[in-house]
């Protein structure tokens, strides 16, 4: 008996070890796994539901030239602040977080009025494929649309609420308003257009 009460006033000190310890060797792994910020693309998305891990997948199946590693993660990962997300490359957010998190976002206040201007236009261009892409004037790519275009500073529609239909729908479970994708104001893949050729895929997935 007295064995038995002595493993049971210890218990919480091993569940407290063993939570320590998945922690470290996550973290240790995740470190020992990564990939510099120059050859991985990093997305975060505002929702409740994803399978962020598929959808990382999916995307490294045609990932841009010179990207090693492509992570998704929710808003609310948290790994010992190895990855920060104010270096996020590509973020998704309900329209009605935008100006929230306005502060990571590349030029978000455009974004989210050129987003608004493109409800029919990016929406049926991931449709319908109806995208191209061109050099703008400081040499970085942009994505063109059946309305108009959007550079690296705008915010794409990637889901349409009315419609009930998005890019990555089958990987991201968007709630019941549309969701805009932005270029982080830090990513250091805005320049050589390889975030963009990101954008390019979760628009186009279905």
């Amino acid at each position: 008996m007295r064995f038995i009460k002595n493993v049971f006033s210890q218990l919480h000190s091993f569940v407290l070890w063993l939570m320590f310890s998945a922690v470290f060797w996550g973290w240790i792994f995740t470190i020992v796994t990564d990939a510099p910020a120059e050859e991985k693309v990093t997305v975060y998305c505002y929702v409740s539901e994803i399978r962020d891990k598929d959808l990382a997948v999916a995307l490294e199946e045609n990932r841009p030239e010179g990207i090693r590693m492509i992570k998704v993660h929710p808003f609310d990962y948290v790994m010992m602040n190895i990855e920060r997300m104010e270096d996020g490359d590509i973020f998704i957010l309900p329209e009605s977080q935008i100006e929230t998190y306005s502060e990571l976002l590349a030029d978000a206040a455009g974004g989210a009025a050129a987003g608004s201007d493109m409800k029919g236009g990016v929406a049926g261009a991931a449709d319908s494929g109806d995208m191209s892409s061109s050099m703008d004037g400081n040499g970085a790519e942009s994505i063109d649309t059946a309305d108009g275009s959007a550079d690296s500073s705008d915010g794409f529609l990637i889901y349409d609420a009315a419609a009930g239909s998005g890019g990555a729908a089958q990987y991201i479970g968007y709630g019941d308003e549309d969701y805009y994708l932005f270029l982080g104001a830090r990513s250091v893949h805005i320049e050589d257009g390889k975030a963009l050729e990101v954008v390019r895929q979760l628009l186009d997935m279905e």
